[in-house]
């Protein structure tokens, strides 16, 4: 009879752990969906570590318990973002056969996730790199430029079987569509007359129209 209590306390202790890890998880997430938007709309020098924890009515002494500092959370910021877009746009990319629908769909999914407002650390990650210690930087800057790389080579690919004789270099090609894509959320409206289907079809015409001949 002794060993169902024990067997109970020790499923108790485990739950507990469990839930405890959760909600560590859950705020670590909190406060970076917090600090990217006041990153966004205030700039990352501006921010302090006191206008993070007031936002989420946390003592400061309870922000540093999640994170040492600010240029962690917005290294947290980045690598996250990093793995976003690995998730959404890299890896359904690669599903694709064709490479010319595969570079149609990049376009597309790069755009839907520069525009979604659950992704707010991805505009952040855009522009807001630089205060990083020198380490954190380099790791981050070499995530970019392997995505960078990877619409290089999706570029040259559709030049090949287009056989596009307009001379554009791919590495060229790549960083204008990737520049053009992620400014948008610097003037981009949701409730404008210009929706995002719509945007991602004529970017795409723009670039196939352009680098692609």
């Amino acid at each position: 009879m002794a060993a169902k209590p024990l067997a109970f306390a020790n499923a108790s202790a485990i739950s507990c752990r469990r839930m405890s890890r959760e909600n560590l998880v859950d705020s670590r997430q909190e406060i970076l969906r917090t600090a990217a938007r006041l990153f966004q709309q205030r700039g990352y020098d501006a921010t302090s570590m006191n206008d993070v924890a007031a936002a989420l009515k946390l003592s400061k002494g309870g922000l540093y318990h999640h994170f040492a500092g600010k240029d962690e959370i917005l290294f947290n910021l980045m690598d996250h973002a990093m793995a976003v877009t690995q998730q959404r746009v890299i890896d359904p990319v690669r599903s694709v056969a064709d490479p010319e629908e595969r570079l149609r769909k990049l376009i597309r999914l790069q755009i839907e996730l520069v525009l979604s407002s659950r992704d707010r650390e991805i505009t952040v990650m855009l522009h807001e790199n630089h205060p990083l210690p020198p380490s954190r930087r380099r790791r981050i800057n070499s995530r970019k430029k392997d995505y960078v790389h990877c619409v290089e080579n999706l570029v040259a690919e559709v030049q090949r079987v287009r056989q596009s004789r307009g001379g554009v270099n791919p590495r060229a090609a790549a960083f204008a569509l990737l520049g053009m894509i992620n400014w948008l959320y610097q003037w981009y409206k949701p409730e404008g007359s210009l929706k995002a289907e719509e945007l991602a079809r004529q970017y795409t015409t723009i670039f196939f129209s352009g680098a692609l001949q």
